[in-house]
């Protein structure tokens, strides 16, 4: 039935593809999208808002999937709407710019993918683990013969965005993408905001694991005593957030679990973004959000339970681990609880291993990311 739909969608984009091709383009319509299509979150939300707020000579459109997205977006009078509509099919035909977070063909229309377009890559991070062609333990067989039938599904990027040199050089190699530009990510500016906390939060925000859609537990079999954290965190007025990678969701015995616990809160549908913000202390592991959460010049913990396996079974990854994370490494759940206490106390320990990793992963330590992103693009404009 998968293939059948896939199959529909495809024979729907191949006329608007040839169509899209000769239609003229309009440089004022930008066409937004992200997480394949189920989320407002991300690098595109947030350039999608600077422009609107900023930039009224830009039509800024978002795509979606999600009613509940619409339905949002609409109440705050940005213009939405669901792809594939008549409406989007039409402006999608003349649109110049499309942008996204994985890609046009995941986030978009599939058809928004051909040579008039121009295609905007945000991305979602700064790559940890090894992605595209770099990634030796996820074999990449592109088909020909498909891409000869629907060659809108042959992703062909203009721009990409990165946050340093070292993201550069590691977009060059996975995706080979035209031209990448250091600009930050828009989705950072915020991160420099200023604000004081009612709670004293802390988060725990694991990658990927396994497969698309698999329930995974990371704390049954790495010694989380659930009366004694629940304890502790009553005592010291902590709140813990988990929130699991989006393609991964905890196991039903376990959120049965947790539930009841004042304390420990799992979150679903939340811009992670708007998460970090409000966070204290971030629990990781191979997370490249991390990455992102430096610019507070807050505490990091790594929860790195598994990491011969991971390294050797799900990504090999860029560097050496040890030198690209400023924060203890700790082999069990009791150990990250000693570290949460610790930096409580004292949010100085490890400050200037985070200073030096900062530096080296972000060219810009400022909140004007979304506006380097805005001029980058339009200068498609002038050439």
């Amino acid at each position: 039935m998968r293939k059948i739909k896939k199959l529909f969608l495809y024979l729907l984009n191949l006329p608007l593809y040839w169509i899209a091709k000769l239609v003229p383009k309009d440089e004022n319509i930008w066409i937004f999208g992200a997480w394949f299509g189920e989320k407002y979150a991300d690098n595109s939300k947030y350039l999608f808002e600077y422009v609107n707020k900023n930039h009224p000579e830009i039509r800024a459109i978002w795509l979606t999937k999600n009613d509940n997205i619409i339905k949002e977006l609409n109440n705050n009078d940005y213009e939405i709407y669901k792809s594939y509509s008549l409406k989007s099919i039409l402006l999608g035909l003349k649109a110049k710019y499309s942008i996204f977070v994985h890609s046009n063909n995941v986030d978009n229309m599939l058809f928004l993918n051909n040579s008039k377009t121009k295609q905007i890559q945000l991305w979602h991070g700064t790559p940890l683990k090894k992605i595209g062609f770099d990634d030796k333990l996820v074999k990449y067989t592109p088909s020909k013969i498909k891409y000869f039938l629907f060659p809108f599904l042959k992703v062909q990027e203009d721009l990409m965005i990165a946050m340093s040199d070292q993201d550069k050089k590691n977009f060059n190699t996975s995706f080979k993408v035209k031209q990448i530009s250091i600009t930050g990510y828009p989705r950072n500016d915020i991160l420099l905001t200023n604000i004081k906390n009612k709670e004293y939060i802390i988060t725990y925000l694991p990658t990927f694991r396994d497969n698309i859609g698999d329930k995974i537990d990371l704390f049954s079999d790495y010694n989380f005593d659930i009366e004694k954290w629940n304890n502790v965190l009553s005592q010291n007025n902590i709140i813990l957030n988990i929130k699991m990678h989006p393609v991964n969701k905890p196991k039903d015995k376990l959120l049965e679990k947790y539930k009841s616990l004042k304390n420990i809160n799992f979150m679903e549908e939340v811009d992670v973004t708007e998460v970090l913000l409000n966070t204290e202390i971030l629990i990781t592991d191979y997370s490249s959000v991390f990455f992102d959460f430096l610019l507070t010049n807050r505490p990091i913990i790594f929860a790195v339970f598994d990491y011969e396996k991971y390294i050797t079974k799900d990504r090999e990854l860029y560097y050496d681990y040890d030198e690209v994370t400023p924060g203890p490494k700790c082999k069990d759940w009791s150990e990250v609880l000693e570290w949460i206490i610790k930096f409580k106390e004292n949010s100085e320990f490890y400050k200037e291993e985070r200073e030096t990793v900062k530096n080296r992963f972000h060219k810009y330590q400022d909140d004007k990311s979304c506006e380097r992103v805005f001029m980058k693009i339009n200068y498609f404009k002038k050439h």
